[in-house]
């Protein structure tokens, strides 16, 4: 599943893109920044209450008190924030009061077993494959094994990679248990943004999960 972040196309000053992306990807991906818990800001909550797609909206709080945006968003599918910020029950629990899907992300230096203990109240973990903050970086490789612990411990976790996304990059965490992709650059910066999407589409089914890799005991 392809989950595109409009965040770089105001970067680039490319926003009259947008429509023919949303178009042809399938979700979107709205980033909250407070300035602190990274230090650029991106969507505040008007701006994403006020977004107009017809796919599903999912919102990604980089901040150290997400609770102080939960309660006013608004027709949105999903909610994630950062497990690094704490309170980590009660904010899951602050958000399935909206009927919305809960998701936790996971920074590059996070140990991915951090999650393990909230994996069944939850819906979804974005794995951050870049530093969180700043688009066109590239993907890390410590992610790879990141994917291949979750997946093992969890059969049915949706598994996001936030960062780093390209054809190759694509295919190579499909391959590892991952489920969708969150993407920007690659797209934006392309001539032809809807072969671009179909090539990227086309890359993320030819990965096909190997269940050898989820036997094996990973230690790195």
């Amino acid at each position: 599943m392809l989950e595109f972040s409009p965040l770089c196309l105001q970067r680039l000053n490319l926003d009259q893109r947008l429509s023919k992306i949303l178009d042809n990807v399938d979700s979107v991906h709205l980033d909250i920044m407070d300035g602190e818990f990274v230090p650029n800001e991106a969507f505040d909550v008007e701006g994403i209450n006020n977004f107009k797609c017809k796919i599903p909206k999912h919102v990604h709080i980089m901040a150290h008190d997400p609770d102080k945006y939960i309660n006013k968003l608004k027709n949105i599918d999903s909610i994630s924030f950062h497990l690094e910020v704490g309170d980590t029950l009660n904010i899951i629990k602050n958000i399935k009061k909206k009927n919305i899907k809960v998701g936790i992300v996971v920074s590059p230096q996070t140990p991915i077993e951090g999650i393990f203990d909230y994996i069944d109240l939850i819906d979804r973990v974005i794995i951050m494959s870049v530093e969180p903050g700043f688009s066109g970086q590239k993907y890390l490789p410590d992610t790879s094994s990141k994917i291949i612990k979750l997946r093992k411990f969890s059969k049915d976790i949706e598994i996001a990679i936030d960062g780093g996304m390209n054809e190759h990059t694509i295919r190579e965490v499909r391959t590892l248990g991952a489920n969708s992709f969150i993407i920007c650059s690659v797209i934006v910066k392309s001539d032809d943004i809807v072969s671009k999407i179909l090539e990227l589409k086309k890359s993320s089914k030819m990965g096909t999960i190997n269940n050898n890799l989820l036997e094996k005991d990973i230690n790195t």
